[in-house]
């Protein structure tokens, strides 16, 4: 199969075949594509997108995030390019988690939740990442936002804020779930 279409095919052309690539889990001569397009056309915005994309599921988060933003600055408010950054910030606050580096975490978090308010989940570990860092009145608030999002995140905030050295401890539930619903947002 040939992967390189002649440099005098549209820009449409050639994301399709990015794409017919990435679909057939060929995302080393997909990313040569787009790379070759970003290197002799003007920026456009689903090439950036597709790049975003191709390094999300290669597991480079940060790379994936730098794709996303230059296309949502070529193409503001683009759902699928949201969607995509979105799930590129989550999991880099995941990682960065994963190596206690608890500042980046919550950095990443609050991009999530900038571009996608209502992600019950970033809220969660948001709140949890506050919390590790002493932060409770805001974490609280964090936790009071994504149980008013979906009010079946209640068992993990109220496991977490049990659990956390720096936590506190609700002896009636009842109690704890009327707090998070005055907290401010």
């Amino acid at each position: 199969m040939v992967h390189n279409p002649p440099v005098s095919s549209s820009i449409e052309d050639v994301l399709a075949a990015a794409i017919r690539l990435v679909n057939a889990g060929e995302r080393g001569p997909a990313r040569a594509l787009c790379e070759q397009l970003a290197a002799t056309r003007a920026p456009h915005p689903a090439v950036q997108q597709l790049l975003a994309v191709i390094s999300l599921q290669e597991g480079d988060c940060g790379a994936a995030t730098t794709f996303a933003v230059t296309s949502l600055a070529l193409r503001p408010g683009h759902a699928p390019t949201l969607r995509v950054a979105a799930d590129a910030w989550f999991r880099l606050s995941l990682a960065r988690h994963a190596h206690g580096d608890v500042a980046g975490e919550v950095q990443a978090l609050h991009e999530v939740l900038r571009i996608a308010p209502e992600h019950v989940e970033a809220e969660v570990n948001l709140g949890l990442a506050l919390q590790e860092r002493g932060a409770l009145d805001e974490a609280m608030r964090a936790y009071g936002r994504a149980y008013r999002l979906r009010e079946d995140s209640f068992g993990r905030i109220a496991h977490a804020l049990a659990s956390v050295s720096t936590g506190r401890l609700w002896l009636n539930l009842d109690d704890l779930r009327a707090a998070l619903r005055a907290t401010p947002p």
